[in-house]
């Protein structure tokens, strides 16, 4: 199923559904990627739909994290599926992907 997204003022939805595993990793990069080309300066993830995750879609998610961070922009998980907080708690990530560990945009306090 493919990635929908949606505009909320200064957020960007995104609601993956289906697996996030190896063999969908590859055709996903280039989807969840594309909000990088999108303004908003908060990307939300809903993963509430995926019911299948492996550590190819964890590093998928950290490397999303990662190059907003670079640009200044947030990521925030907005719902989680069963699999997503299994996979999470098993490589002791929840910290990661927590609010409180995400950057501010340049010029806004805490």
């Amino acid at each position: 199923m493919p990635l929908t997204y949606s505009v909320q003022e200064d957020s960007l939805l995104l609601t993956v559904s289906g697996g996030l595993t190896i063999f969908q990793a590859a055709e996903r990069k280039p989807e969840l990627l594309h909000a990088l080309t999108l303004a908003q300066p908060r990307v939300v993830l809903d993963l509430a739909g995926v019911d299948e995750i492996d550590t190819a879609g964890i590093q998928l998610l950290l490397l999303l994290r990662r190059e907003l961070a670079d640009r200044d922009r947030q990521l925030e998980i907005g719902a989680y599926s069963p699999a997503v907080l299994s996979a999470l708690d098993l490589l002791q990530l929840h910290e990661r992907f927590s609010p409180a560990a995400m950057p501010l945009p340049v010029g806004e306090d805490a």
